[in-house]
């Protein structure tokens, strides 16, 4: 009887628990939504003055950057369906172990209502064969018993074997009445844990619907920001022909990006090690390194472009072919050929935590591990990776950070 008691305390503690979860689950994920409902108010927005914008023949840097933000509004809302995703599919996992949880409970509620009704079933046919055996055998009252003794000793063990007869019968009529009595307590315990595990099993179908309608959503989503971004792409191609200033495309694969930048400071902090001194950048000016190409024409400048978008680095436009030279004579510590991102470009390490960056080249002339020379000929420009037009776009990381290339030019 302890044991079912403690089981059944442990079972309502887990329920319990599991409420408070599910609770804690269920408001962030209403949060979540309540985010998602705001971002799609800003996406609305920014949509309808699209529009405006389009229907007055306007595709001009304001269009282009209504549309950016519109594209960084999308790829918030996708952010926030995945974790409504997520949530969504925390509370599906919980609801199912609890529903195999409750099934393994009915089931042992059930073994142990079989073995009751067994036990019931043995007593009440013992009770019954008693019973037929007295009405067979015509079995005389107590009072004609006790008359029919010869003395009064035999009168008394006979008055002692009618008591105790009595008693084990009375016995057995208790015992069958409390096993009945359990066996309806534990039927009602199992009828409760057949309607909550018909509820459970509703609300798991219930939100596998809604993560099937996430999935969905999130789907629907990238494809409308996958031609929210050919757009873009397309405005600044269009807009960087009618002016000298390239841009980088807007690469929404986010996973390879990380990837690009941290090969990058991997082969810089190697490059570090093996040269053993790091130190801090120069002042403004220095004059350290020279030109990477004979133009000194800049288009974009760091840290932003002239829309006001973030540019690490700075950019030389020049024709396809152009020569792209060494900054200062060092040790080419990265060559990468990508079709997204920076295309193809050389990293060259100058020592004392001081290291170049030049992207987008057409044709690479250096190998990863040779010795270059300050001024030396390593590419020829080009426009490849994620870039609107020819340019050579010139980085200069310390210690493997972007800081400004005009304090060293």
């Amino acid at each position: 009887m302890k044991r079912t008691l403690s089981l059944i305390l442990s079972f309502a503690f887990f329920i319990s628990s599991f409420s408070g979860v599910i609770s804690a689950q269920a408001k962030s994920t209403s949060q979540l939504r309540s985010e998602k409902q705001k971002i799609q108010q800003q996406i609305d927005s920014a949509q309808s003055k699209l529009n405006e914008l389009s229907a007055q023949k306007q595709k001009n840097e304001e269009y282009l950057e209504t549309l950016r933000s519109k594209i960084n509004l999308m790829q918030d809302k996708i952010d926030s369906l995945e974790e409504d995703k997520a949530a969504l599919q925390a509370e599906i996992d919980a609801i199912s172990a609890k529903i195999t949880k409750t099934e393994q409970d009915i089931a042992d509620a059930q073994a142990k209502i079989d073995q009751k009704q067994a036990e019931f079933d043995q007593t009440y046919q013992v009770y019954c064969q008693r019973l037929r055996a007295m009405y067979i055998s015509g079995s005389a009252s107590t009072l004609e018993v006790l008359l029919t003794c010869k003395d009064v000793s035999s009168m008394l063990t006979r008055a002692q074997m009618v008591k105790s007869v009595s008693q084990q019968d009375s016995a057995i009529l208790d015992d069958l009445m409390t096993k009945m009595q359990e066996i309806e307590k534990e039927k009602k315990k199992l009828e409760e844990k057949r309607t909550e595990l018909t509820k459970d099993k509703e609300q798991l179908e219930s939100n596998k619907k809604e993560l099937q309608s996430s999935i969905d959503e999130i789907d629907s989503s990238k494809s409308e920001l996958d031609a929210e971004v050919a757009e873009c792409n397309e405005v600044m191609r269009k807009l960087s022909s009618q002016s000298s200033e390239y841009k980088e495309l807007i690469e929404t694969n986010q996973a390879q990006l990380e990837q690009v930048e941290s090969e990058i400071r991997a082969a810089i902090a190697s490059a570090s090690r093996g040269s053993g001194s790091i130190s801090g950048s120069r002042g403004s000016g220095s004059g350290e390194l020279g030109y990477p190409t004979d133009s000194r024409t800049i288009s974009a400048g760091y840290p932003n472009y002239s829309s006001g978008g973030y540019h690490g680095g700075i950019d030389f436009p020049v024709r396809t072919g152009s020569n792209v030279y060494a900054a200062a004579s060092g040790k080419v510590i990265l060559v990468k050929y990508l079709n997204y991102s920076y295309g193809r470009y050389i990293i060259i390490d100058h020592g004392n935590g001081l290291s170049t960056l030049y992207a987008h080249n057409s044709e690479i002339l250096v190998k990863q591990g040779q010795k270059v020379s300050r001024g030396q000929r390593i590419a020829k420009s080009g426009s490849t990776g994620n870039s609107t037009g020819p340019h050579c776009h010139f980085e200069v990381r310390v210690n493997g950070s972007r800081v400004n290339p005009n304090n060293y030019l």
